[in-house]
């Protein structure tokens, strides 16, 4: 994109922003995502085949759509794309490919699928390996939310997954993603099951009940700004998420 395109764009979405048009502000925001969409597959033919969809319309949200975080991604996704140097690393690739599949869902998309080539992708050992893991933990990883795609012959992990795992940030987005995608066909009930096998594990693994008794064990007092304590984290995340289907079953109201 030329920067005098990326600066009418930017143009383009403050302006719908300040009249609040939804109809404007959902026409930039598509006009986006299919740049971003064309950027990834344009660079990244040595690991994508290609990009299809559930649905050839986004039934957009409108309560998101209009949101100021929805605006803020526009800007970052417009920065992202003209400032990244060709070619792009794996890493690189794989934070877009995150980032963009999670504002998909988040606009109100239904389903983006992602095809890799062969040469992109990695057996469980090759993985394993990388990360410096046994086969059984790669497993228990890979329930989690570290990405593993099925191929004509066996389950393999895309090469930009090693690297992300690795980040305590783009852990957590893979995480939330994976669940996201998972609560969608899975029944409140279900999902309340699962989240609290994953709390107990964690509840023995740290000798306490809750992450906030872990946090005192360990003298942390905020886990904002700390980089190396993605899994406590996590388990705030599932203990608030916990309490929201609790709260949702017993009032009697659809879980989201």
């Amino acid at each position: 994109m030329s920067t005098l395109m990326l600066e009418n764009t930017k143009d383009d979405i403050q302006k719908a922003y300040a009249i609040k048009s939804l109809a404007k502000i959902s026409k930039e925001t598509l006009y986006v995502f299919d740049r971003v969409i064309h950027f990834l597959l344009s660079t990244s033919k040595n690991r994508l085949k290609g990009i299809t969809f559930k649905c050839n319309e986004i039934n957009f949200k409108e309560d998101y759509i209009l949101s100021e975080k929805n605006y803020n991604h526009l800007l970052k996704t417009l920065k992202t794309i003209n400032q990244l140097t060709l070619p792009i690393s794996d890493i690189q690739f794989g934070k877009m490919r995150v980032d963009i599949e999670r504002w998909y869902y988040q606009m109100g998309g239904e389903g983006i699928y992602f095809e890799y080539q062969e040469g992109y992708l990695l057996t469980p050992k090759e993985a394993a390996n990388q990360l410096g893991i046994s086969n059984v933990t790669l497993n228990k990883q890979t329930k989690q939310g570290l990405e593993i795609v099925d191929t004509t012959s066996h389950r393999k992990i895309p090469k930009h997954a090693i690297e992300l795992w690795k980040d305590p940030a783009y852990a957590i987005r893979m995480q939330m993603l994976f669940q996201e995608k998972k609560m969608k066909n899975q029944s409140p009930e279900d999902r309340l099951k699962e989240v609290q096998e994953e709390i107990t594990e964690l509840q023995k693994k740290y000798k306490a009940k809750t992450v906030h008794e872990a946090m005192i064990k360990q003298h942390i007092t905020d886990l904002d700004g700390l980089d190396d304590l993605s899994e406590l984290r996590h388990w705030e995340d599932l203990e608030e998420e916990r309490e929201e289907i609790l709260e949702k079953l017993i009032e009697g109201k659809e879980i989201e």
